[in-house]
């Protein structure tokens, strides 16, 4: 049982158990929204109020990482994610459902913290890898969320969550008992004496990691329109039930989950970063234009699997091009101020696609995933073409 003392095993977990339950409310959340009196887009709006409460709070949180270390944030994000958890498994009110996300939000950061953890233990020629065990985490979290979401929902749409918060206490308590600290005094001290939320802004008006922050802002865009929309889309246009769309979520999640864990690393020594970027923007492109004219079951689990072929190498990608280009002491903020971005495209996409879902036609979130996701590669193939001109 070595193993579940390892740093990297418990950030995994960490990160999973986040995932568990944010792959949980996708097919669960919609439902529970209708059974309480709400629509799709209110539906959106519960999601979307995580990523606005997100927006603020995870750059925040991984700046104070560099100043007082990492491991008392990931306690205090994992309390919160217990919280928000039981409210939403006890609560039969909208109300209380939004309180129960505001909360996640603000203390549901760690997903920076993991990363900076990470990029405290590995050297660069290991980020990209050591980034990609990290989203592997997040998928295997989105893979067991939905089926967790569907299985247990056969009890009652709160027991998901009731049994959420229960596996988020024992990660609180692996961490609490077993987590080291994993930077640097030397690291801290500098902090102490520097510390600033200024170098946030600075790091905004820096343009080439703009790029980076507006990609990851786009591809959650795109990804968290369409899961929000899923289950309502199984039931109106597929004929399916939840716990069918639970398992497409779960295909999507093992797909990424095999990527992330064994195959970036060797395709980053194949291709490099930014190359590996403009080849899985495209993937992912065309696995949403299948999606946008999918009426049936089997055509859309076959879009549905070629974007999540290239979207589980873009976000892995894009975190070690930032981290790269971040100081040691500004790992934490900059790694934040990246998954604000992310939050951003989760605030906006939940919203925009409840909308064109309701008063357009269910088959318009796919639609404008597709067009986000060409815009992406538009600042990708811009990004890269600028880089090889200054090295030219």
């Amino acid at each position: 049982m070595k193993f579940v003392k390892s740093p990297k095993f418990l950030i995994f977990l960490i990160v999973f158990v986040n995932f568990l339950g944010y792959g949980i409310v996708f097919p669960v959340l919609p439902l529970m929204t209708e059974k309480y009196g709400g629509d799709p887009l209110i539906s959106g709006l519960l999601i979307g109020v995580f990523s606005l409460m997100q927006l603020v709070a995870t750059p925040v949180l991984g700046k104070l990482s560099d100043r007082f270390g990492r491991r008392p944030l990931l306690l205090y994000s994992l309390w919160g994610t217990v919280a928000s958890f039981a409210i939403m498994g006890w609560t039969h009110s909208i109300f209380w459902l939004m309180v129960a996300r505001v909360i996640d939000g603000i203390s549901g950061g760690n997903v920076s913290i993991a990363q900076a953890y990470m990029a405290d233990v590995s050297d660069k020629k290991e980020r990209a890898g050591a980034m990609g065990v990290l989203t592997a985490g997040i998928s295997s979290g989105f893979i067991l969320g939905p089926i967790w979401g569907g299985l247990f929902s056969g009890i009652s749409l709160s027991a998901p969550f009731l049994a959420a918060a229960g596996i988020t206490l024992v990660s609180v308590l692996l961490t609490q008992f077993f987590l080291p600290e994993s930077e640097s005094v030397k690291e801290m001290e500098y902090e102490k004496k520097y510390f600033s939320f200024k170098s946030l802004i600075l790091d905004m008006e820096n343009r080439p990691m703009l790029v980076f922050f507006f990609i990851y802002m786009f591809i959650f865009w795109a990804q968290s329109g369409v899961f929000t929309t899923m289950s309502l889309f199984g039931k109106d246009i597929l004929n399916i039930s939840v716990e069918q769309v639970s398992f497409i979520f779960a295909l999507g999640g093992i797909v990424s989950t095999f990527i992330q864990g064994f195959g970036v690393s060797r395709l980053v020594k194949k291709f490099e970063e930014k190359k590996l970027l403009i080849i899985s923007i495209v993937a992912a492109t065309a696995g949403f234009a299948v999606m946008s004219f999918a009426g049936s079951m089997i055509l859309f689990i076959i879009g549905v699997t070629v974007y999540n072929i290239g979207g589980s190498l873009i976000v892995p990608v894009v975190n070690a091009l930032v981290s790269e280009k971040s100081p040691a002491h500004d790992q934490g903020g900059n790694l934040g101020l990246l998954q604000s971005f992310g939050s951003m495209g989760r605030l906006f996409g939940p919203v925009a696609a409840g909308f064109v879902y309701e008063k357009v036609n269910p088959f318009f979130p796919a639609i404008m995933g597709t067009f986000v996701m060409i815009t992406m590669l538009f600042l990708s193939w811009q990004s890269l073409s600028t880089d090889k001109l200054k090295t030219g």
